[in-house]
């Protein structure tokens, strides 16, 4: 049998499946191997879907199945896509009522099918999209967009809203991710577009493939220029994929001439960056304020309500726009639960397992009970991480395992407490790459900040998502800290950072006195990497007490960790 959903059209012989592992072939039929059953499903901003200018602000559920019928170098999705077939074990059955009683009971306008390609269950796709449009609920996805014309004309009277995923313009790029073409995908795009679906479309850029966006560019605009083109700026998830990684300033150059050709430009995976915001075209106004919300998503931070500028330009949306809430937000930003995972599964590897089956099924787990979602509500804290070990250690069945690596915790903890008891307490402001995006109190950088004699201002002033997402110049002088310590992941360097200051008009002792640090980002996070990054912050805290090689620590915690996991 012939699989037609999408353009790999599988020729799938009786019993087996084909390319992604989400079909079979039976009786003269291709039939959904996991039929209305669900990996993720939680609620998500529109801007995390991601979405700018469809109902902006508005919350959407977000449901997701497992598996994907393209193979990219550097999927963030990739242990749920490329790795379909021990996640079944943790598929949850929902009838299209049961997801749309948790869509109401999350007060959603929408659902939309993100995280994995939809073209691969795509029966349970159009199944519960035909109940939501019966129930007034719009209805959208994220897409790679490789589907068969007839599976898109299929699901054209169901979508209200789609964001399209291009690799790129080239059929060698479109080669590397797996497939024959992406020519297929840009006809879809025009299908859409004339069938008046909302269309946004994102682009991955990768550093030295420039081409890539300009050749895509050019397709999209032949089309209508005034599609929103998000640019997603690659992050490496390998060491052997850094090269590919452009800079902030080299993302940010590439949507500024973009911005010459195109209506709607937008760089996304870009802490600090005001490439998110949607600017008046005619005056330079800012109508939208966003602001780097997790792996491809946006917050929204400040908006006209009815998106008029003050000249009179209308910012081109569909659907009202929603308040910014005041209290802190109650989604998910964009790819959490992925990253969520990702992070269970490296504290695993340190548990002592290392199969992939067992991997997946447990971190699909934690989603699938709830346990991650609780962990990302709670206080990063040592008791946080603690019950956190017991838990997962419970899981796996490696009680023993965890109670010693939580005793290797406290001991090193312990020593750094004793130490520091009767020191001088540095008062010490934590950044997020950028001096005016503050560390939230609840995040670990400031826990460690405490735990090696000093004071964290981010706790003491209660720095929350709701108030402090970003920060202004005369509040951060108010401030005065001792120290500054930056977040390692997509720090800059030291120098960059002073002079980004300098130019903000930024004046306190540590600038003054250069007491600006990064918190090393090699082990800021991840199995029992937060110890190497405690000794840092001690060695930062207080120079006269501490004087830890981090290399020797790591190479030490390596040799217990293989030791204790063995």
């Amino acid at each position: 049998m012939i699989c037609n959903y999408c353009e790999r059209t599988c020729d799938i012989a009786e019993g087996i499946s084909g390319y992604c592992r989400m079909y079979r072939s039976e009786a003269g039929a291709i039939i959904e191997n996991y039929p209305d059953a669900f990996l993720n499903i939680y609620p998500v901003s529109s801007e995390s879907i991601p979405m700018l200018h469809f109902y902006p602000n508005s919350i959407f559920l977000l449901v997701s199945t497992i598996g994907c019928n393209f193979a990219c170098d550097g999927c963030i999705s990739e242990f749920q896509t490329t790795r379909p077939g021990t996640l079944e074990k943790v598929l949850t059955p929902h009838t299209p009522d049961e997801i749309l009683a948790i869509a109401r009971e999350s007060s959603c306008r929408g659902i939309t099918f993100c995280l994995n390609e939809p073209t691969v269950s795509l029966p349970t796709f159009i199944r519960l999209a035909t109940a939501a449009k019966n129930e007034g609920f719009l209805v959208g996805c994220s897409s790679n967009g490789y589907m068969t014309e007839d599976t898109i004309r299929q699901i054209i009277p169901f979508l209200d809203f789609i964001n399209i995923g291009l690799k790129g313009s080239s059929d060698e790029r479109y080669r590397e991710c797996g497939v024959v073409s992406g020519d297929p995908v840009f006809r879809n795009l025009k299908i859409l577009h004339d069938a008046g679906v909302f269309i946004e479309v994102s682009i991955m850029y990768l550093f030295g493939r420039e081409d890539e966006i300009y050749g895509a560019v050019d397709r999209i605009r032949n089309i209508s220029q005034t599609i929103p083109i998000q640019v997603m700026r690659f992050i490496a998830t390998h060491e052997e994929l850094n090269a590919f990684q452009p800079t902030k300033e080299q993302a940010e150059a590439m949507c500024k001439t973009l911005q010459k050709t195109l209506d709607h430009v937008y760089l996304f995976n870009t802490p600090a960056t005001s490439e998110l915001d949607s600017r008046c075209p005619v005056c330079g106004e800012t109508i939208v304020h966003r602001v780097f919300f997790g792996p491809m998503a946006a917050r929204v931070l400040s908006c006209r309500s009815d998106g008029v500028c003050n000249c009179g330009y209308r910012y081109p949306h569909q659907g009202d726009i929603v308040p910014v809430p005041i209290e802190d937000t109650q989604v998910l930003g964009g790819y959490r639960s992925i990253m969520g995972a990702k992070f269970i599964a490296s504290f695993l590897n340190v548990l002592g397992i290392t199969d992939e089956s067992e991997i997946d099924q447990l971190c699909n787990t934690v989603i699938i009970n709830g346990y991650l979602r609780y962990l990302q509500d709670q206080q990063d804290s040592l008791e946080t991480f603690t019950s956190m070990t017991r838990y997962l250690a419970d899981l796996s069945g490696r009680h023993e395992v965890g109670e010693r690596l939580i005793g290797y915790a406290m001991q090193v903890a312990t020593e750094i407490a004793e130490q520091v008891q009767n020191a001088e307490k540095p008062r010490v402001c934590g950044v997020f790459c950028h001096p005016l995006s503050p560390m939230y109190a609840t995040k670990f950088g400031n826990t460690l900040v405490e735990m090696t004699g000093g004071l964290s201002l981010n706790k003491q002033e209660n720095f929350r998502e709701s108030s402090h997402a970003e920060y202004t110049v005369e509040e951060f002088n108010r401030l005065n800290p001792d120290m500054i310590l930056i977040s390692g992941h997509f720090a800059p360097s030291i120098d960059d950072f002073l002079t980004t200051c300098r130019d903000l008009g930024i004046s306190c002792r540590a600038i003054s006195e250069k007491k600006v640090y990064v918190m090393d980002s090699e082990y800021s996070s991840g199995n029992l990497g937060w110890l190497i990054s405690l000794m840092d912050v001690a060695n930062i805290m207080h120079p006269e007490l501490f004087s830890y090689s981090l290399e020797k620590e790591k190479a030490r915690l390596e040799t217990f960790i293989a030791t204790v996991s063995a």
